[in-house]
């Protein structure tokens, strides 16, 4: 192995059950701003929300292209309203086990807002597990699957891609990462092998059972 390996996990769907809930109330919070701000009616906001983020994979870039009048970091803020988010917060079963058996450091890579990611990672208990964490304005308002977004982490961790596993539920973000040169896994119950991943994980645990093989190859 010629590196330590620099383990790049996702949040969403990845580290807790975005599905449970919390997707619903930042959608519905993200259609609430939208309406009010850019004076829409409820259906024609939802409609405008999910078109930008079918175009662009994020509604905050068809925001940023599109409505440059939007004050993007409220947006943030108004679309991630932290007590109601924590009160739907479910944890991927093991993940603080497996986090402690995985050689080599660990940070956290996703499209939310920082603060966002600290609070879910904090309501977790698994702050002492990550070496940093990041989220969209920790590197320019980017996102996945953007590979500044991928290059400015690397930065940040002072990491080559090569040196980095990309764990993610989307598979068009690991389709990028694997572009970049990092190794990838493909997570969740959806996920199934493709030309561009170098693993799959159901869960936690299958992570774990592979994590030896995808060190190796770093």
């Amino acid at each position: 192995m010629n590196f330590s390996p620099v383990w790049l996990f996702d949040l969403d769907n990845t580290l807790h059950n975005a599905d449970a809930g919390i997707f619903y109330i930042i959608n519905r919070a993200m259609t609430d701003y939208m309406a009010q701000r850019l004076k829409l009616s409820e259906e024609a906001a939802s409609d405008l929300r999910q078109d930008y983020w079918h175009r662009y994979g994020a509604t905050l870039a068809g925001l940023q292209i599109h409505h440059p009048e939007i004050d993007i970091r409220e947006f943030l803020r108004e679309s991630h309203p932290i007590a109601q988010i924590l009160a739907k917060l479910e944890g991927m079963e093991g993940t603080e086990s497996v986090l402690g058996r995985l050689k080599g450091r660990k940070a956290v890579f996703s499209n939310g807002p920082s603060f966002y990611v600290r609070a879910i990672i904090g309501a977790l208990g698994l702050e002492n597990r990550f070496d940093a964490l990041f989220g969209t304005d920790d590197f320019g308002l980017r996102y996945k699957p953007d590979p500044q977004a991928y290059l400015t982490v690397c930065r940040l961790l002072d990491a080559a891609p090569e040196q980095c596993i990309m764990i993610d539920d989307s598979a068009d973000n690991l389709h990028q990462a694997k572009e970049l040169g990092m190794k990838t896994v493909w997570f969740g119950s959806k996920a199934h092998p493709l030309p561009f991943t170098d693993a799959v994980a159901k869960d936690m645990q299958a992570l774990a059972e592979c994590a030896e093989k995808l060190s190796a190859l770093v």
